[in-house]
């Protein structure tokens, strides 16, 4: 069984016991903000808020 075969829930166990830890990249978690209105989740680059409509400012930094 090669080890690409492995679901990769199983590869994350696997890696815990042989010591070598990912770093968790939060590359999903920095890409959305909140809406200043409504509080729902918006992706960063996005004009409008999905859920109330409210225009947004696009930020850098």
């Amino acid at each position: 069984m090669g080890r690409h075969s492995l679901p990769s829930e199983s590869r994350g166990v696997l890696s815990m016991f042989s010591g070598r830890r990912r770093q968790r990249d939060d590359l999903f978690d920095r890409s959305f903000r909140s809406c200043d209105d409504c509080g729902a989740d918006v992706y960063v680059l996005a004009e409008d808020c999905k859920d109330c409509g409210t225009a947004l400012e696009l930020r850098a930094g």
